[in-house]
């Protein structure tokens, strides 16, 4: 009897251990200070040449390659800092790799809109639903990835959530011949939406209480929640004696009408 006993709680222990935990529905962005595996961001041109030699030696020929100048003040030889070690890609000073980013190369990104409130510091990279980039108060992106393939980027939450359906993860590859000089609203919330130029894609936001209607390429109000709402008059304030009144609708939504004050 003991020895049966012994059996079944070994049992029911087993059961326990492999039980599988439950994933969470939502998890935190948190910014790697070393370069991730994720996909190029747009900083501007970084890596052009903008530095001319004023000396011989060594010095920074842009923002992350070092160039090698000789007695006539002409560049002889360049090379990219990440070629050489991918924690080091920025130039910095006499020409010396670094893992840090001088100021003056932190140049406003194309992934990061304005018109948002400060609220909002990760934004969607449209190729890739399991990528963000985080938009400092200069515009400057700093790219980073999910934990897991499991997790989408959620602009709402400002963190990852984990996708359950194929509508979790909008994407949209802006390099297909098919996407050029097209304009998509970011399904997931249609306030944000981009363009997809021939450098690569932009991204644009509508005012707080608005979407962006594609057929229309515009963006218009809409009702996200009850309540009265000004009608902005396009200089920055509001259209008087007039607003948008949102209010419940049968199917549990609301409704938009024009009513005087």
């Amino acid at each position: 009897m003991g020895a049966l006993v012994w059996i079944l709680g070994l049992c029911c222990l087993a059961t326990v251990v492999v039980q599988p935990g439950k994933a969470d529905e939502h998890l935190p962005i948190v910014l790697r200070m070393q370069r991730t595996v994720v996909s190029p961001v747009d900083n501007g041109p970084m890596s052009d040449p903008t530095e001319t030699c004023t000396d011989r030696g060594i010095a920074c020929g842009s923002c992350t390659s070092v160039m090698f100048c000789d007695h006539n003040k002409q560049i002889v030889g360049s090379y990219e800092c990440s070629s050489i070690d991918a924690k080091r890609p920025y130039c910095s000073g006499k020409g010396v790799c670094t893992g840090t980013m001088e100021d003056k190369c932190k140049k406003p990104s194309e992934l990061c809109p304005t018109q948002v409130e400060a609220k909002y510091s990760f934004f969607p990279v449209p190729g890739n639903c399991s990528e963000a980039v985080y938009c400092s108060a200069t515009k400057y992106a700093t790219p980073t990835t999910s934990p897991s393939a499991s997790y989408a980027f959620n602009f709402d939450n400002q963190s990852w959530s984990l996708r359950k359906t194929a509508a979790d993860c909008f994407e949209v590859n802006c390099l297909a011949s098919a996407a050029q000089n097209k304009v998509y609203a970011y399904k997931p919330n249609p306030r944000l939406y981009f363009y997809c130029a021939a450098s690569g894609p932009l991204t644009y936001s509508c005012g707080e209480n608005e979407a962006f209607n594609e057929s229309k390429r515009a963006c218009e109000f809409i009702c996200r929640a009850e309540g009265k709402f000004g009608i902005p008059n396009g200089s920055g304030g509001y259209v008087e004696n007039r607003y948008y009144s949102c209010l419940p609708g049968a199917n549990g939504t609301v409704s938009k009408v024009f009513k005087s004050r």
